[in-house]
């Protein structure tokens, strides 16, 4: 590739880091995610606060966790790109070392794997979700009924 076509792609991923470095530091610094809830509401006590009013907050407090995270996953990309055009092995797959094309590097200059590794890798990741996704089927069964097995007959005839 080249140098000046580098260079560019380098300073895109530059300007990126530092506009998701700003992200970062919204969200995790004062008055963010940095302090405890209570502290960041503003509130004494949630004592006097309805559920549902701290349900909220809790629910936006997650959201933000989970878009803090995706903001260091995507600053942890973009330094390894760059590390990478530093090393010289930019432009190529890191799991195949086939070539990856320019018009990808271009659309999405941080990315490392090429389209083919990439879907394996997201093929991968499908199947690692958490248990808590997993289905559950109670086989045409009322729900109430699970445990009835386990307590004696009489509790179930009252």
């Amino acid at each position: 590739m080249k140098k000046q076509r580098l260079e560019r792609l380098y300073e895109a991923l530059e300007a990126e880091k530092q506009e998701l470095l700003g992200v970062e530091e919204r969200l995790a610094g004062p008055g963010g995610l940095g302090v405890p809830m209570d502290e960041a509401t503003g509130e004494l006590s949630i004592y006097d606060n309805h559920f549902a009013d701290y349900a909220s907050e809790l629910y936006e407090r997650s959201k933000d966790l989970g878009i803090l995270e995706n903001t260091r996953q995507q600053i942890a990309e973009i330094e390894e790109a760059q590390n990478a055009i530093a090393e010289g092995n930019y432009g190529y797959c890191h799991n195949c070392g086939q070539m990856i094309p320019e018009s990808r590097l271009m659309a999405l200059p941080r990315t490392l794997l090429c389209v083919q590794c990439k879907r394996e890798q997201e093929d991968r990741d499908e199947h690692q979700r958490p248990v808590e996704e997993d289905d559950v089927f109670f086989a045409g069964e009322d729900a109430w009924g699970v445990g009835r097995d386990i307590l004696p007959n009489e509790e179930f005839s009252q």
